[in-house]
């Protein structure tokens, strides 16, 4: 029989995630330990509704102390960490509480999944179309952490920032043992502002921790990250260098500094930091694609290539990859074979605008329409039914005069919500002389965007006719 969990957590000002995240875990937790570290809103007031044990705790710029008071309260035989904005499947909770059956000298690591907009970002994998946990978000990438542990087992937190409870654990000889259920963590669900201040005080964090342990390279590497967060890439690089100083060897920092030392147009160090990841590392996946990233933007085509492809063979999950090689094939002038690329780039990622565009610009430059509508008619036909490719359809049988085929696709282009659909619509009518079902695809275009100008150009071109 599955033995008991508390939940622990600690917020600050979570009003608009919190409820959520609780009515989520409904079944997992016997007990709910809330500490609270200065909300100003009604967080607690929401708490108090689950019934949450809670407790208030002067922040003192220590997330393992805030953590270590959550445990304190902790009162059944298992305990479980979650944040506000984390999410997990009402399918796996069974799964988590199965996992109290066993001895307790295990504690179990989760991979939570980090949803983001930046498909550049580490190990990012791209959510699919039915997701139901993306959110609006284009992927995820992924990070680990103890979360389930025995209570009384001598668990602490440890570190001002990025706390962790592993080591406190394995010095009680409890085993980490992984755990397959994915925790789902939105950190972007938050306003712009709320997200820059907790970026902010993780760097002020960050420079306190350095400043206490000026000898750690992980310290440094973090505080490196921190700036990278806020944009500030002077500050980071500076952090980076210092990590190296104490480890020269760590080619995942000589690939993070190549990374910022780009932003900041300084190509020439980065391919050096670059290349002295590769050769500690030739295994890499992405310092080849920054590499890669950083010879396309001086436009030596082929020398990108070669590193691109040389990420796709190591990360040939990278599903931008393909996407990435077209367009440098395409910048050295081999139009076919980029054409060649950006169609896996589609076969891979079909939700990809950037690489349906792409395709489409390559293919009506080889004059090879046909055999671009044979392959996006497939990928629609597969469920690939996003209105962009029913747009780009509807384009590729109006330039070969096959406009019955041409008006189907961009009228499910419109209906799905592309409103110059509706414009390219009221052209194929207009050239088929059916003027009133024209004028009335122009109006559908300008409802939705009234100053289309199109629409508003081929509209006054229309209306004569339906006076005659």
């Amino acid at each position: 029989m599955a033995r008991s969990i508390s939940l622990a957590m600690i917020v600050k000002d979570e009003s608009e995630q919190l409820a959520d995240c609780l009515t989520g875990i409904h079944g997992l937790a016997d007990q709910i330990r809330i500490v609270d570290t200065g909300s100003s809103d009604n967080t607690i007031e929401i708490a108090r509704q689950f019934k949450a044990d809670i407790s208030f705790f002067i922040w003192c710029d220590d997330f393992s102390a805030a953590r270590n008071e959550s445990l304190r309260g902790c009162k059944s035989e298992w305990i479980f960490i979650l944040d506000a904005d984390e999410r997990i499947a009402p399918e796996d909770i069974p799964k988590i509480r199965a996992l109290t059956d066993g001895a307790q000298i295990f504690c179990y690591r989760f991979t939570t999944r980090n949803y983001t907009n930046t498909a550049s970002v580490s190990e990012f994998h791209r959510c699919s179309p039915d997701d139901p946990y993306a959110q609006g978000f284009a992927g995820w990438y992924p990070s680990t952490k103890v979360r389930l542990f025995p209570n009384n087992s001598g668990a602490r937190f440890e570190g001002r920032i990025h706390e962790l409870v592993n080591a406190s654990l394995e010095s009680h000889r409890i085993r980490p043992v992984e755990c397959d259920v994915p925790i789902h963590h939105y950190p972007y669900l938050k306003s712009p502002e709320r997200i820059l201040q907790k970026q902010e005080m993780y760097l002020d964090l960050g420079r306190k921790k350095v400043k206490a342990h000026p000898d750690d390279p992980h310290a440094h590497i973090e505080l490196g990250n921190q700036y990278a967060d806020v944009r500030d890439y002077t500050g980071a690089a500076a952090a980076y260098r210092e990590a190296l100083r104490r480890d020269p060897s760590n080619a995942s920092v000589l690939k993070d500094l190549g990374g910022v030392l780009h932003f900041l147009k300084r190509n020439d160090e980065a391919k050096r930091a670059l290349r002295l990841a590769l050769k500690l590392d030739p295994a890499l996946a992405e310092a080849w694609r920054n590499l890669g990233v950083i010879h396309a933007d001086d436009k030596e085509w082929a020398t990108a290539a070669e590193c691109f492809e040389q990420c796709i063979k190591l990360a040939p999950e990278w599903d931008d990859g393909q996407r990435y090689l077209s367009v440098v094939l395409q910048g050295g002038g081999h139009l076919a074979e980029a054409a060649a690329a950006s169609r896996k780039a589609l076969e891979a990622n079909p939700n990809s605008a950037g690489g349906l565009d792409l395709y489409i610009h390559q293919m009506l430059r080889l004059e090879q329409r046909g055999e671009a509508r044979e392959f996006l008619e497939t990928l629609a036909a597969n469920g690939a039914s996003r209105p962009e490719i029913h747009n780009a359809l509807g384009e590729l049988y109006y330039y070969d005069n096959f406009l019955e085929k041409a008006k189907e696709h961009f009228s499910a282009a419109g209906r799905g919500g592309i409103v110059t659909a509706y414009n390219n619509l009221g052209v194929a009518l207009y050239r088929q002389q059916r003027y009133a079902e024209a004028r009335e695809a122009f109006e559908k275009c300008l409802a939705a965007e009234p100053g289309h100008r199109g629409a508003l150009t081929n509209l006054e071109k229309t209306l004569p006719h339906l006076v005659k």
